[in-house]
């Protein structure tokens, strides 16, 4: 028998959501005022409305005893991500280049999921303000807004903040750093805070201006893809800024409990995961297949181009960033397959990245190479492991589904645009990007085009996509079945 859902616990961490983001919304608006941008009004409004409503729902709901079991996890995660964006997108619909609705919601959303692909056709004419905003809405997405919430509010983790950990963290298994899930998320938001603070620096030490190097530290360690350049990291034309922002996009791919892990000194466990050599061999193999390609095609006429701008490309699609430095469309139809590959994989579970995750792909593999086995010995009893552990077979039965769903959904959401009168191969590459938080744009919507040249309606349904692919499919699709809402 289902226990009833608890609506007063889910809405007293709702306002309590809208109360933070009030807060977070108060920092660029700062800026805006600082610069005279007309700019401030859409950051008052959202602070306003956060605030308001967050401090009516507290107050209604502050003495309920806070119950969070699975469910109330899935509805604070999905009806979370939701709210956020709906406020968030205020600023871009008041600033001095005002964007309309389906494009606001489209770049918030895009921002929190840190998708990465943009509606704004010219991003160098926004304010500074704007542009602030923009990548912390990818920095707090990074790790995950409930994940945040996790961090900063201590009544969480006695009320059952496990079940919201569960319900937004990336992944085939939830290993928790410590008993207290409080106190996972703080280690985790402690990495991520250190790592985003280093490459500040080492941006800025660079050819970046400070404000630059902020805005591209928080949208690169987030694997987001942001940029305050029209021509994306190009702009800087520095071997030194891609080096070192290729080195801070591969750490972000990374399960961020294996860097807490090697911080404190346990660098044997880091290489001893078979995820993380997986992951580290696929970015060498399509390394080395693309260098073939520019070689091949002719277009390796330095070393820049032949050693810097493949890798780069490489780990900016493989971690769903979508950082561009070069136009990948040119350089064949083989470059072309590599890059769809490395978008549906992504990087480790765990981690800031979208799309499949490596840790799925990686125990499909031994399970399908297991039935393989099967096949010539049926009586022998074969397991599947990952990094030691024996993967159960309801998660693997789990995996299947999601890999399924997601497929699927890929194909659902061809056919939606598709009937916009949008090409098949742009369909496919928009949907494709944007369900697994990649961002990149290819024909339609890449170097010479963009997303804003969608229609409206295309742009509310990649929208939903870029929600459902970052929530991991099962805490959306959930909540459209029967079973979920009943007692």
């Amino acid at each position: 028998m289902k226990v009833e859902i608890s609506y007063r616990s889910v809405a007293k961490v709702l306002g309590q959501l809208l109360l933070v983001e009030g807060a977070i919304l108060l920092i660029p608006l700062v800026l805006e005022i600082l610069d005279s941008e007309p700019g401030w009004r859409g950051f008052v409004a959202g602070a306003v409305l956060a605030l308001g409503v967050g401090a009516v729902l507290w107050r209604m709901f502050r003495r309920t005893p806070l119950t969070l079991r699975r469910r109330e996890g899935f509805m604070l995660v999905s009806f979370g991500w939701i709210i956020f964006s709906l406020i968030g997108m205020l600023p871009f619909l008041y600033c001095a280049h005002p964007l309309s609705p389906a494009d606001a919601f489209f770049e918030t959303v895009s921002g929190f999921t840190t998708t990465g692909a943009t509606t704004i056709a010219d991003v160098e004419v926004l304010s500074k303000g704007v542009l602030l905003w923009r990548s912390m809405i990818q920095w707090i997405g990074g790790l995950g807004i409930l994940l945040f919430m996790l961090a900063v509010l201590p009544s969480l983790n006695e009320g059952g903040g496990l079940s919201v950990y569960n319900a937004e963290v990336t992944g085939i298994t939830h290993d928790k750093l410590r008993p207290r899930i409080r106190y996972t998320a703080n280690c985790l938001w402690g990495v991520y805070g250190v790592l985003t603070l280093l490459l500040v620096a080492l941006l800025w030490a660079g050819p970046m201006n400070l404000f630059d190097a902020l805005c591209h530290a928080m949208t690169a360690i987030s694997t987001g893809g942001f940029s305050t350049r029209n021509a994306s990291i190009a702009y800087w034309n520095s071997d030194y800024i891609t080096g070192v922002l290729t080195i801070f996009m591969f750490i972000g791919g990374v399960n961020f409990s294996l860097l807490y892990g090697g911080w404190k000194g346990d660098w044997k466990g880091l290489w001893h995961n078979d995820v993380l050599r997986a992951y580290v061999l696929m970015v060498g193999v399509a390394y080395v297949g693309f260098l073939i390609t520019l070689l091949v095609e002719g277009r390796a006429d330095n070393v820049s181009h032949s050693l810097f701008a493949p890798l780069f490309h490489v780990v900016s699609t493989i971690t769903t960033t979508g950082y561009t430095l070069a136009d990948f469309s040119a350089w064949g139809t083989f470059a072309l397959l590599l890059t769809f590959l490395l978008m549906l994989s992504g990087a480790c579970a765990g981690s800031t990245t979208g799309a499949i995750k490596i840790d799925r792909l990686v125990a499909l593999g031994r399970n399908l190479s297991n039935e393989v086995k099967k096949s010539v010995a049926p009586k022998r009893v074969y397991v599947v492991r990952v990094n030691g552990r024996v993967v159960p077979e309801d998660d693997l039965a789990r995996i299947s589904a999601f890999t399924t769903i997601y497929f699927v959904l890929i194909l659902i959401g061809v056919l939606i645009v598709t009937a916009y009168g949008i090409s098949l191969d742009d369909a496919f590459f928009a949907v494709i990007s944007c369900v697994g938080n990649n961002g990149l744009g290819y024909g339609l919507t890449g170097a010479a085009g963009g997303y804003h040249l969608l229609p409206d309606a295309v742009k509310w349904v990649l929208s939903l996509m870029m929600l459902t692919g970052r929530l991991e499919l099962f805490s959306v699709l959930v909540l459209f079945f029967r079973i979920f809402w009943s007692r």
